[in-house]
């Protein structure tokens, strides 16, 4: 529920639980009935709008957040050619093929097949 309503249903039940004391105190048959439903209204107003904000507190609420990363190399970088093991014949991307997590390189001047090992960086 909007928080304007809200407020206005307070004030109102403030404003009959205060008038309903007044008739409550002036006495009377009609004065009592009149002042108790009064002060019945405006509890049922306050735990209306204490359960609607109750309801709004609960649901969750949608966050944006914009995360900028800027990834750069522990050192400087470079660009090798690959050459194959076997002949030395530079090779292509075209030439390696992930099979199982293993990089499968094959030589398309000699044939040869092979695993492409990654040497240590340290």
């Amino acid at each position: 529920m909007n928080r304007i309503i809200t407020a206005v249903l307070l004030f109102v039940a403030v404003f009959l639980i205060l008038l309903g004391i007044i008739f409550l105190i002036a006495g009377g048959t009609e004065n009592m009935i009149a002042g108790a439903v009064m002060v019945v209204i405006a509890i049922v107003l306050i735990f209306f709008s204490w359960q609607s904000e109750k309801v709004r507190a609960s649901q969750p609420k949608l966050i944006n957040q914009t995360f900028n990363v800027k990834m750069e190399g522990s050192g400087q970088l470079e660009q090798k050619q690959l050459m194959c093991k076997s002949c030395g014949a530079p090779l292509t991307d075209k030439d390696l093929k992930v099979i199982s997590g293993g990089i499968m390189v094959a030589c398309p001047y000699c044939g040869t097949k092979y695993a492409l090992e990654e040497a240590p960086k340290w």
